[in-house]
């Protein structure tokens, strides 16, 4: 934001605020600012623990949820692999890999036209 700024330019601008101000001014101008920017960061610590505790709460629902639909499923895939007779440690889900992608849906990347065919303009 202020990179382009230098020593010159932050020179002009406090002589501008203490030809404004005065020196008696500018200590009272300056605690007003720090107890602004405190406020501002206080209401921001408080707005990111809202938010945080608003999204850990669906996100714990939504874990329960899963897990007990996980145990329902393996409830009821127990008589399927008992008739089946695969032994429990086989019965456990393999864990998810990713799926081939067809070399007809992948994404291509044009050519660049060869040289030659760019035409050259005469002078």
């Amino acid at each position: 934001m202020f990179e382009n700024v230098g020593g010159g330019e932050i020179l002009l601008i406090l002589l501008v605020i203490l030809i404004f101000f005065g020196p008696k001014k500018i200590p009272e101008l300056a605690q007003s600012l720090g107890k602004g920017i405190r406020k501002f960061n206080d209401a921001k610590a408080g707005i990111e623990t809202q938010v945080k505790t608003a999204m850990k709460e669906p996100l714990e629902a939504m874990t329960g949820v899963k897990d007990g639909l996980q145990a329902k499923l393996r409830e009821a895939a127990e008589p399927l692999h008992a008739e089946l007779k695969i032994p429990a440690s086989q019965a456990q889900p393999a864990p998810a890999t990713p799926l081939p992608i067809a070399p007809e849906t992948q994404a291509r990347i044009p050519e660049a036209p060869p040289a030659a065919s760019i035409p050259e303009h005469e002078a």
